[in-house]
């Protein structure tokens, strides 16, 4: 009797300690997808930012794709620019959007970040 009750208990634990391990992997996973698509929506930013200020100021209203590569390759980032003239002819302020997504939508291995942010050349 004391042997079949120690077979369940450790049966048991076995299962607990597998359930754990599973958790802990999709955690894991979850964490790195994360991380991607924040640095991907990081770097549409970064470059939404220069597109915008540069001396050529290349401000589409329309989405954007732009390139990733290495770790972020699997990243899919768009961007988004809108400028509205403030006061004097060359004071702009540039709102802009970047998204940043990976995976398909309603999987397991989807991700989606974004992020906004608000420049102008007003001195």
């Amino acid at each position: 009797m004391t042997a079949i009750f120690l077979i369940v208990v450790l049966a048991g634990l076995g299962l607990a300690v597998m359930n754990l391990s599973n958790v802990e992997h999709d955690t894991t996973s979850k964490s790195l997808l994360s991380a991607k698509v924040y640095y991907g929506a990081k770097a549409g930013i970064d470059w939404g930012i220069q597109q915008a200020v540069s001396t050529t100021a290349s401000c589409v209203d329309a989405d954007t794709a732009v390139a990733t590569g290495g770790n972020l390759s699997e990243v899919s980032v768009t961007v988004r620019c809108k400028s509205s003239p403030q006061g004097a002819v060359t004071s702009v302020v540039y709102y802009i959007t970047s998204k940043a997504t990976t995976g398909s939508l309603g999987s397991f291995g989807y991700a989606e970040r974004r992020m906004e942010a608000t420049v102008s050349n007003i001195p």
